[in-house]
């Protein structure tokens, strides 16, 4: 594949075709003059250009960003009373008794 980057992160591989991604949208930044050497630098040791090599860079910090927000961790302890309370729901409070007897009239009645 002629427009493509490989990429590896944690201790994977990912080959981007980048001729797709570069006919979508175009982002521009400025840097300072070291860091686009730097990056220049980097591109080429990776045996691509410098947008194939921001792109894939900036696609791979995105992912993991996204990945960091959406996952939930939970401690030993919080993972078992989760499960604990998944199969061992507590009675339904005053609350949810309501908003079950609304939903019977508005949803379930019609």
């Amino acid at each position: 594949m002629k427009n493509a980057v490989q990429m590896t992160y944690n201790g994977g591989m990912e080959t981007i075709d980048m001729t797709k991604s570069l006919k979508t949208e175009r982002i521009e930044a400025r840097v300072e003059p070291d860091v686009r050497e730097l990056i220049m630098e980097a591109a080429d040791l990776e045996g691509c250009s410098v947008s194939e090599f921001l792109v894939a860079s900036a696609k791979e910090r995105a992912e993991k960003t996204l990945h960091r927000t959406r996952v939930i961790r939970l401690t030993e302890e919080s993972q078992i009373r989760f499960a604990e309370l998944i199969l061992n729901p507590p009675p339904p409070n005053k609350a949810m008794q309501e908003a079950k007897a609304i939903h019977e009239q508005l949803i379930l009645s019609s």
